[in-house]
């Protein structure tokens, strides 16, 4: 259940920053993010994407009974 609710937490995050974004907090005539800021962050979700998917693999495998590295690709 702590797993869970990590995720949901990021999940939450994710999408609050998505939300700012398509409001235009950041590209308002106060600030803009940098290309390299967008990249960062870009980087940023695409880790926590894989630890979700690392999360739900270990997951699966526990529901199944098996090892990670029984599971097919």
């Amino acid at each position: 259940m702590s797993g869970l609710r990590q995720i949901h937490g990021l999940a939450t995050n994710v999408n609050q920053i998505a939300y700012a974004m398509n409001r235009g907090v950041f590209t308002g005539n106060s600030y803009a993010p940098t290309r390299s800021e967008v990249e960062q962050l870009r980087g940023e979700v695409a880790e926590l994407r894989q630890q979700v998917r690392d999360f739900a693999r270990g997951r699966l495998a526990f529901q199944l009974g098996l090892e990670e590295e029984e599971l097919a690709d």
